[in-house]
């Protein structure tokens, strides 16, 4: 069996294979819009530093039941699951104001799933409730209200958002189900199997949602042109246009 420390040392290569790939891909592209493609690279860098740190034990914490929680993981998942929601609501055409949501609520289901694990009871409890509520608000934001959004946008966009939409909630459903019978959690994987699905799903998140980006080019070329693409309010009733070349501002156990 592999060892903790060198799986985490693997799954880093793999990352940084990534990065490589992807960057050489984003370089075959029109050199004004290379910049929009970015993220890609970056959430790919975010996770293969993490795993060099889990590697090196940086930020590694120690649960009161004596689990190891490596800190740096949910470092990468908040910014990285952060910078998703906001493309695939930036290719929806979502409002600034919905972007900023969904941005708290990644915030508040990657802290909270990182405090359950260095709580006591019963606040380990409340935390585990903010987790799976802030998920679930999360979850219904994309599937309904960005959805409803982006189908008033081109077709290339609806279907080029409908795919991350259903990658992202797919994987954070087995995020969260692994989260918990984890050995931090209910203690029913263990740490080989536990690490390598969780490094299996990090990195078929990070890999799909920069392929089916870079892939999508007629639709990124609408969103990054603000081809018939509008910032309205949550209520539908104005908001502000996306003007051409604009850019916004910008889980989890093993």
């Amino acid at each position: 069996m592999i060892p903790e420390l060198q799986l985490y040392r693997i799954a880093f290569y793999v990352m940084t294979a990534a990065i490589v790939g992807f960057l050489g891909w984003i370089a075959l592209l029109p050199s004004g819009k290379r910049r929009y493609y970015l993220p890609v690279p970056i959430i790919c860098g975010t996770l293969a530093l993490s795993n060099l740190g889990m590697s090196l034990e940086l930020f590694r914490i120690t649960t009161a039941s004596g689990q190891p929680i490596p800190m740096t993981r949910y470092i990468d998942y908040l910014v990285a699951t952060i910078i998703m929601v906001v493309v695939a609501g930036w290719i929806a055409g979502a409002s600034r104001r919905t972007l900023v949501a969904t941005a708290v609520l990644v915030a508040a289901w990657v802290g909270s799933t990182a405090a359950r694990y260095l709580l006591e009871p019963p606040l380990n409890a409340a935390a585990g409730l903010v987790t799976i509520g802030s998920l679930a608000a999360l979850v219904y934001l994309i599937v309904w209200p960005l959805t409803r959004r982006s189908s008033e946008q081109s077709g290339e966009r609806v279907l080029l958002y409908g795919k991350l939409r259903n990658l992202l909630v797919l994987l954070w459903v087995f995020y969260l189900v692994i989260g918990f019978v984890s050995r931090q959690g209910l203690g029913l994987l263990d740490a080989f199997s536990g690490i390598f699905f969780a490094a299996y799903l990090d990195a078929l998140t990070r890999i799909g949602f920069g392929i089916l980006v870079l892939r999508a080019t007629d639709a990124m070329d609408q969103v990054i042109d603000g081809s018939g693409s509008t910032d309205a309010g949550d209520d539908g009733s104005g908001g502000v246009t996306l003007e051409t070349g604009s850019e916004p501002g910008i889980d989890p156990a093993d």
